[in-house]
């Protein structure tokens, strides 16, 4: 079985700088639409607003950014590290309901395409969790789809539109 490490492997082209996430710097307003059923082959969407505040620091090489969703009850927050000796970044999340911090997932960029993999779990299940940026200056992407095949096939399980309401 395939795991997160063995799919970052072949990306050598997605590798990450210190101003990857300087787009991100900012106020946002997120129209998020996740599956409500993961695994199931569902398609069934759950769609919610949120707010997100993000802030670089560390001359480029950390970020973290606050997201608030009141309309489901929870705050939650991600950090990433560029580690300089092998250009990956590590994402980073928790969030209010568990106060537990999760694996991170593990990528870079290409061009204006993020790629990140990790190893989670998901109902009790092992999965390979991926993270896919699409940056648009004022409209990003954050896509995340989960494998429970080593990454033969893929669920897209939650997408998040942002677009800027403000700078911090």
């Amino acid at each position: 079985m395939v795991n997160a490490d063995q799919l970052r492997s072949g990306m050598t082209s997605h590798l990450g700088t210190p101003s990857d996430f300087d787009f991100f710097a900012g106020n946002w307003g997120i129209k998020n639409r996740r599956l409500k059923q993961r695994n199931v082959k569902s398609d069934e969407w759950d769609e919610f607003e949120a707010t997100q505040k993000a802030w670089v620091l560390l001359d480029g090489v950390a970020n973290v950014d606050e997201f608030d969703c009141p309309e489901r009850g929870f705050k939650g927050m991600s950090m990433r590290t560029l580690n300089l000796e092998t250009g990956q970044w590590s994402i980073y999340w928790i969030n209010s309901t568990t106060g537990r911090l999760l694996n991170p997932v593990i990528g870079g960029f290409n061009g204006d395409h993020g790629l990140f993999y990790g190893d989670e779990v998901d109902a009790g299940v092992s999965v390979i969790s991926r993270f896919e940026w699409l940056v648009h200056p004022s409209s990003p992407t954050w896509k995340q789809s989960y494998s429970w095949d080593g990454g033969a096939t893929w669920e897209l399980n939650w997408v998040m539109e942002l677009t800027r309401t403000g700078t911090i």
